[in-house]
């Protein structure tokens, strides 16, 4: 059996193997969901390439979670200086 390529990294397309393992399921688990997947939006394979794109798989993955990126703490503290006065102490 010739070793899937898709499962590499450096490719941007996927096989059925490589969508299955992306999801956590097994290649048989993932063909019996595949029409219930693809009703909630999952990717269609590309028609040309007869791949996934996984860029798509992974965007799908993305818009399905339910909690979101705690927001980034980029503001700056807008602090005034305060002068001390010493000698009323």
């Amino acid at each position: 059996m010739p070793k899937d390529s898709t499962l590499s990294t450096l490719s941007a397309f996927g096989s059925i193997s490589w969508a299955a393992e992306r999801l956590g399921m097994s290649k048989n688990m993932f063909m019996k969901k595949r029409d219930t997947l693809e009703a909630e939006g999952f990717p269609e394979p590309d028609p040309l390439t007869t791949f996934y794109l996984k860029a798509d798989v992974d965007a799908w993955i993305d818009h399905r979670r339910r909690v979101p990126d705690a927001p980034a703490n980029t503001g700056t503290l807008n602090r005034t200086r305060s002068e001390v006065n010493f000698d009323a102490v």
